[in-house]
């Protein structure tokens, strides 16, 4: 049995070797690459991995044997090889076999189908990946990672900031960023895709681009709470580079004097953050205090009313909780008229309290409409009943219902017990008068 688990894990072993980035492009060869290369394109491995087998495809090759490889590819494909839809993987694997040297055939190809599957990746790490393919061979793949990178659009924004930072490909990463129209802070902030606007804010706060602080801190009261957390994340990213401006934004939202100078520059963005949550909540909390003031009030459907705006506009606001008790007496009221309101009323007073004072009834009550609902299905069950009398001892709809059901069971016992001595008296008589028919054949054959 061993031996057979051992076998089966080596095995899957060389299977996952097989799909290896570095199997895949040792394989690679002119005349023959279609399906390994279509294989590495389409590739869904690590980006570690991808990132790895680039590492040693950027030391191969003879930069004389690439360069005529890729010229080759130029002749042949004439000028399509310069639009951006270009594929040089594909154009590479037609490429005819003759006068080809394998070795920078295999660097060139298998470089090629990395970029596309980290462009496929599409992730901030995949992409700062293909950046760096810009400086390998003396820049001979910068066409096609400037190529992959405009087809991504807004999601390479985010690595083409955080390249800047490296040496290598810091001015490849200037220029592309002027091709898409993103090289000033106020266009690259433009991203319609939240979560590469996040990144973008993201990647200014780790390069700490000055320029772009007045970008970043637009965002700090944004409306989306993932924006507004990625913005005053990167703000802070910046440290004390940002107190100038800090300082200047302080005076403005806070309307005061500058704040005080043993202050750091954390604490005063947080002061600014605070001051903009307040400002921003101020409508929401305004509808807050109606619903509460109605509640008091005793009139639960405008407090309910008031409160569901409140939670259409934060569902997570931080008073949440003391909206429960009204959505409960809200649920109770229409629980006659319409169990279905009063179904998702309970629920949500259970959503926003979980453990207040009335999370116990509003079990109940469910468990009590559960156990109606099987009820009007023709399913007469004592468990959601119990349940609720478990969560609540004093609800009398669980009371009731389960006297109903006893009653009904108690009938039915009575019933099946009437039918069960009718059964055996009718067999009875049926047996005595058989005994009864067959006396006067025996009295005739013994006489």
């Amino acid at each position: 049995m061993r031996a057979l688990t051992l076998v089966f894990a080596l095995a899957l072993a060389g299977a996952a070797r097989a799909d290896a980035p570095g199997d895949l492009v040792a394989k690679l060869a002119p005349g023959s690459s279609a399906a390994p290369a279509k294989e590495l394109a389409e590739a869904k491995q690590p980006v570690e991995q991808l990132g790895a087998e680039l590492d040693l495809l950027a030391k191969s090759g003879d930069p004389k044997k690439l360069a005529e490889t890729l010229t080759a590819v130029q002749r042949a494909s004439g000028a399509r090889y310069w639009q951006k839809d270009f594929d040089l993987a594909a154009a590479l694997v037609a490429l005819p076999p003759d006068g080809i040297d394998p070795e920078a055939y295999r660097t060139l190809l298998g470089t090629a189908c990395i970029l596309q599957a980290l462009a496929r990746d599409g992730s901030v790490d995949a992409v700062s990946r293909l950046v760096r393919v810009a400086a390998d061979h003396g820049g001979i793949f910068r066409w096609e990672v400037r190529r992959r990178l405009e087809a991504l659009g807004d999601a390479a924004i985010a690595p083409l900031i955080l390249a800047r930072l490296d040496p290598a490909v810091r001015g490849f990463s200037w220029g592309t960023l002027d091709a898409i129209g993103k090289k000033i802070p106020g266009d690259a902030v433009q991203a319609k895709d939240p979560a590469n606007l996040c990144a973008v804010l993201a990647a200014y706060g780790r390069v700490k681009d000055m320029d772009a602080l007045g970008a970043v801190m637009s965002f700090v009261s944004s409306e989306r709470d993932d924006v507004r957390a990625a913005s005053r994340n990167a703000v802070l990213a910046y440290g004390e580079l940002a107190r100038p401006k800090l300082v200047e934004t302080y005076v403005n939202v806070a309307g005061a004097l500058s704040p005080p100078k043993e202050w750091s520059a954390e604490r005063i963005a947080r002061a600014i953050f605070d001051a903009y949550d307040k400002q921003r909540t101020a409508d929401v909390d305004a509808l807050l205090e109606e619903g509460l003031a109605k509640s008091v009030a005793g009139d639960d459907a405008a407090a309910v009313a008031a409160f569901d705006k409140v939670l259409a506009r934060m569902p997570f606001h931080p008073r949440r909780a003391l909206m429960a008790p009204a959505y409960a007496r809200r649920a109770r009221a229409l629980e006659a008229t319409d169990r279905a309101a009063a179904r998702v009323a309970f629920e949500k007073a259970l959503d926003l309290d979980p453990s207040g004072t009335h999370a116990a009834e509003a079990r109940a009550e469910l468990a009590v409409m559960d156990g109606d609902d099987l009820e009007a299905r023709g399913i007469a069950s004592r468990e959601p009943y119990e349940r609720a009398l478990a969560l609540d001892p004093g609800n009398v709809a669980a009371r009731a219902a389960l006297d109903r059901i006893d009653a009904a069971a108690h009938a039915s016992e009575s019933r099946s017990r009437k039918w069960t001595w009718a059964a055996l008296c009718a067999g009875a008589f049926l047996v005595l008068l058989i005994l009864f028919a067959r006396l006067p054949r025996r009295a005739k054959r013994e006489s």
